[in-house]
């Protein structure tokens, strides 16, 4: 009987602090600019939004919300040393339980570096140009025309890249990615999330999944994917050098031009339909190797 209340008790005052602790007490709004830096490096641990955007003269101005809660205090620190500007928001207080975020707004002129990391909270750049680096726990990742290489790496949060100018290389555990644009290098790999990249151009395609699936097109000189159990598709209407694929029993289907083709590669149990012309001497060859995934080339 009095365990039973003593857990009663326990249970309301660990609500009630659980409650409290996510109350936002107060909040802060600052505005700050900062000359002469080449490169923007913003580590955000707080679980609040980072939007980056372009901004026309010299400075990258830096619009923050803090706010914090009863047990936790929003706290930043900014370094101007050298040609960079580093910033780092964090909270101070109980950890897990907490009311306190920070929510930065930045605008970035041109050709400056980016650097962002967050934990939980989303990142949306846009129209940036210069080189983009990314990385999140579960936050979601949005990118839209961005003009410069970008490297993203997320565990579980998505990433909706649209409008690239340049290499895109992007790693994740689980979240799904898809990806639209142009450039020399397009470089994705994921344990379990999906593959959306049917519209991305390069001259150099590589994709990866253990059990998610890929969906691959726009144009490529040379195309790698691979796969454990996720489905492989291809849709590309421009002539290729190269295209390998290769999964265990995922399923592997090819849509390519009218034209001969060097096809080769083995299945061990899985079927193979191949409608395509072939030729030993062809300029364009196609490599698919699958152990109990079905191949269809087309």
């Amino acid at each position: 009987m009095l365990l039973g209340g003593a857990l009663v008790v326990v249970l309301v005052v660990v609500t009630a602090v659980s409650v409290l602790a996510n109350v936002v007490v107060h909040q802060t709004d600052r505005t700050d600019s900062y000359g002469g830096a080449s490169e923007l490096r913003l580590d955000n641990r707080t679980g609040g939004r980072v939007e980056v955007t372009a901004v026309s003269g010299d400075e990258i101005t830096v619009e923050r919300s803090l706010r914090g809660g009863p047990l936790t205090d929003p706290e930043e620190s900014v370094d101007e040393s050298g040609d960079g500007l580093d910033i780092e928001g964090r909270c101070e207080g109980l950890p897990f339980l907490s009311g306190c975020s920070i929510d930065y707004k930045v605008g970035v002129p041109e050709d400056v570096t980016v650097v962002l990391s967050t934990v939980s909270g989303p990142v949306v750049a846009e129209a940036l140009t210069g080189e983009l680096r990314v990385s999140t726990t579960s936050g979601a990742v949005q990118i839209d025309g961005h003009a410069g290489d970008v490297n993203v790496e997320t565990t579980s949060g998505s990433a909706d890249l649209s409008g690239i100018a340049g290499s895109l290389t992007v790693q994740s555990v689980s979240g799904s990615i898809e990806a639209s644009g142009e450039g020399p290098l397009l470089d994705v790999e994921t344990t379990s999330g999906e593959l959306e990249l049917e519209d991305f151009v390069a001259e150099e395609v590589r994709a990866s999944s253990v059990s998610g699936d890929i969906e691959l097109g726009g144009g490529f000189t040379t195309l790698e994917a691979e796969a454990i159990s996720g489905d492989v598709e291809v849709d590309t209407d421009t002539p290729f050098a190269s295209m390998s694929v290769s999964t265990v029993s995922g399923d592997v289907e090819l849509q390519v031009p009218e034209g001969v083709y060097d096809v080769v590669g083995e299945s061990v149990s899985g079927d193979r339909e191949v409608s395509v012309d072939t030729s030993a001497d062809a300029d364009g060859r196609i490599e698919v190797d699958t152990t109990s995934g079905s191949v269809r080339i087309e």
